[in-house]
């Protein structure tokens, strides 16, 4: 008989290696860039915004204490809340050393709301080095504070920005920390929020502060003026937030528990709504 013919060897196959990394995508080179001079060019808000941080977070008293101390020289929505956390104060008229039942008397020398907001952010700004000197003399550990029962109730409440939009654009996306203080008897009340975004392809950094001074109400609506204010990582004047803190005559209008703010001009408008959630 013949002998067999020999079977061919079969190909062997590889299996190709994984990496245990991830991919990152990169920024393309040809980005396209801000154009200093458009005002009304969207910003590059970071997406990266963590969702999980709100002001109803649970914080220890040690881990306030480090993020006062840690801090940057800004007074930001962070530092506020935490100051309030630490039972420093409730309302506005706490914040200026009053009760709520002398509130009539906390601003009676305050002729306009913008010198009473630069004086509650200038009491806060003095909180805050208090507390962080008192963390430096005590290696970290802090007395437990009083806290009283309407600020306990405050915080099982949610207030919130439901929207935030200025000349079309989504500011709400951009914001971290969000802080609204306890309302005063007549309705006033502070709103801060920290701000994260990208301006020619940098992250930047900005806090705002928006003083709602309640001027008339009926029972059923309540007319708020509004002042703002700002402080940035470095001075971005097309920031649509910093474009709106220079605006004067700024109202809104309180309807249940939602406060609508709108203002529009010639080319340019916000759109803001809140629920207090009281």
């Amino acid at each position: 008989m013949p002998p067999m013919p020999k079977m061919p060897d079969m190909p062997s196959i590889s299996f190709p290696e994984y990496s245990d990394t991830f991919y990152h995508p990169a920024m393309p080179e040809n980005y396209k860039k801000e154009n200093a001079n458009d005002k009304n060019k969207p910003e590059k808000d970071a997406a990266e915004t963590d969702k999980t941080e709100k002001t109803n977070q649970k914080k220890s008293q040690n881990t306030l204490m480090k993020a006062l101390v840690s801090g940057e020289d800004v007074l930001s929505a962070s530092d506020i809340y935490s100051l309030y956390e630490l039972g420093m104060f409730g309302d506005v008229s706490s914040i200026m050393g009053y009760g709520q039942s002398d509130y009539s008397s906390a601003f009676s020398s305050t002729n306009t709301t913008n010198l009473m907001l630069q004086q509650v952010l200038n009491e806060l700004e003095e909180m805050k080095e208090s507390q962080k000197k008192e963390a430096e003399s005590d290696s970290g550990k802090l007395e437990q504070k009083e806290i009283h029962q309407d600020i306990q109730n405050f915080r099982q409440r949610e207030p919130s920005i439901l929207r935030f939009r200025i000349n079309g654009y989504n500011i709400a996306d951009s914001l971290s920390t969000v802080f609204f203080s306890e309302p005063d008897v007549d309705g006033s009340f502070l709103l801060t929020a920290d701000r994260k975004y990208f301006a020619n392809q940098q992250p930047r950094t900005e806090t705002f502060y928006f003083l709602f001074k309640t001027m008339k109400g009926n029972g059923t609506t309540t007319t708020y003026e509004v002042t703002p204010s700002i402080v940035q990582d470095r001075t971005n004047t097309n920031s649509f937030v910093y474009q709106l803190c220079q605006q004067k005559n700024l109202t809104a209008e309180k309807t249940g528990n939602l406060i609508v703010f709108h203002y529009t001009s010639d080319d340019f408008n916000a759109d803001m709504l809140l629920d207090l959630d009281k």
